[in-house]
């Protein structure tokens, strides 16, 4: 309901907007400059100079330092667009339309646009898109989430049931085009990476296609936009592990990680094209361990999950592009070899400025058959510690749904035909949302919600067609969320 009367409340302050545009007599004779305060300075502004040189790299032609209460602060100008359009009425700033624009949804806001230059030049700056974004964010932080796995031909949106207020409509990627030459399967598209309002999308080939051509169907697009780029064929040729990376309070400009065989290759939206950003030996790439090749964007890099060591694999892509570095497991609390700390999930929970936390959550064998597991966080400015956040207790879930625990072959590393049964349950945590307030998981035919303050347990989404004795589970890595965004591509 409270969406919905701010909605409401935003069209009436819109409706004044233009009767007052219509209404008003008052010309500007001279060009004025617009302020918006820089996302990418840090610290104090001392000189404008470089406050300049910052803000130019935020598409603003200048900047300049000024007092912000008791600091000194950087703020990036540039000329309003309304002094510059002559012969037209003034009655209120770019910034003022801005901030009233920015709170509805994105696309109600994308139509705003149409309704004169003015508008649709204020909507289109970055930062407005940004400021647009981080409202819109409902208390769960995302609208929806795909589900998609190629292997075994699985895609679905799925919203949120309380964010249906806000974002009614699920994003159609029809628009996405089909190969050219016909060679794409018809109809099918997966998501294979989305990142703060962006998907990464693939258009799977027909078999008969030559392997060298199967992976170049890729698009990043905007749903709420429905604009799109075709990511050209990484220039190692197969481009099958691409990771998406887009940070909006960092800058406008995302770009796409291809690891490949022999290095790995960046591609900026700021330069269109592909440079090599680290190369190794094909017999010493160092991605070989990773537990999958989905990333998480923190901090200006992109991290891992290794397999074969209890260490977190970390790929800078800001500040130093092309470092490679290792991150630390949170401490395992049991040291026998058969009670290992397992990690099923990796995410992100963002702070501000541009800054995150690690999110991670992991068990023990016998943790996760009892259904009591942790949420744990790396410490703020640190990246050597970690702490509990949450601890989860799922047990209830075993009581109301008593066919997740069954019995599974269990083989021998060594000698594979000898295998035991062992006890199994059917759970895997999926996202644990901004705010930490709820955690998604899965079970056969069914993803769920758990309340981390009231331990409120409900159903966000349900197969139509019911669990099978060997159903697929979805594990954390194809469960992309979405927020809706206004974004360039």
């Amino acid at each position: 309901m409270a969406p919905s009367c701010r909605m409401v409340a935003s069209v009436f302050l819109l409706l004044a907007i233009l009767v007052a545009t219509e209404m008003g007599t008052t010309k500007v004779a001279e060009a004025r400059h617009c302020l918006s305060q820089s996302h990418r300075f840090k610290g104090m502004c001392v000189s404008s100079n470089n406050c300049a040189n910052v803000c130019r790299t935020e598409s603003f032609p200048d900047g300049e330092c000024k007092s912000h209460g008791l600091e000194r602060k950087c703020f990036c100008k540039k000329p309003c667009v309304n002094s510059q359009m002559a012969g037209e009425v003034i009655l209120f700033s770019d910034d003022i339309i801005a901030n009233i624009l920015a709170w509805l949804p994105p696309k109600h806001a994308a139509r705003m646009r149409l309704v004169c230059k003015q508008w649709h030049a204020v909507t289109s700056e970055h930062h407005f898109m940004h400021t647009n974004f981080s409202r819109n964010r409902d208390g769960h932080s995302i609208a929806g989430f795909f589900l998609s796995n190629e292997l075994h031909k699985k895609f679905s949106y799925n919203p949120l049931r309380d964010s249906s207020a806000t974002h009614p409509a699920a994003p159609d990627l029809s628009f996405v085009p089909e190969g050219g030459d016909g060679d794409t399967v018809p109809g099918k598209i997966y998501v294979t990476s989305s990142c703060n309002g962006l998907l990464l999308c693939r258009r799977p080939m027909e078999r008969s296609v030559a392997s060298g051509a199967r992976w170049r169907c890729h698009y990043l697009c905007n749903p709420a936009t429905k604009r799109f780029v075709e990511i050209p064929t990484p220039p190692d040729g197969r481009g099958r592990h691409l990771n998406l990376a887009y940070d909006p309070s960092r800058s406008p400009v995302y770009k796409v990680v291809a690891l490949g065989l022999a290095g790995v290759h960046v591609y900026s939206s700021q330069t269109r094209s592909w440079r090599a950003a680290l190369r190794y030996e094909r017999g010493s790439n160092p991605f070989v361990g990773i537990h999958h090749s989905r990333g998480v964007l923190w901090n200006g890099s992109l991290v891992w999950m290794t397999s074969r060591s209890r260490s977190l694999l970390r790929f800078a892509l800001d500040d130093g592009e092309g470092e490679l570095s290792s991150l630390p497991m949170p401490p395992a609390r049991h040291l026998q070899p058969e009670n290992r700390w397992i990690c099923g999930y990796l995410g992100v929970r963002e702070s501000g400025a541009g800054r995150g936390h690690l999110r991670m959550i992991g068990y023990t064998e016998e943790e996760k058959l009892a259904a009591r597991f942790d949420v744990v966080e790396m410490a703020a400015g640190d990246c050597r510690e970690w702490r509990v956040l949450y601890r989860v207790d799922l047990t209830r879930v075993k009581a109301l749904y008593p066919d997740i625990q069954r019995k599974t072959r269990k083989h021998h590393l060594i000698w594979p035909r000898r295998a035991r049964l062992v006890d199994c349950l059917d759970l895997w945590p999926l996202h644990v949302t901004q705010h930490g307030s709820l955690l998604l998981f899965g079970i056969p035919g069914k993803i769920m919600a758990y309340g981390m303050e009231d331990q409120a347990i409900s159903v966000v989404w349900e197969d139509a067609a019911p669990p099978q004795p060997r159903f697929f589970r979805y594990a954390w890595f194809d469960f992309y969320p979405y927020t809706a965004g206004l974004f360039a591509v």
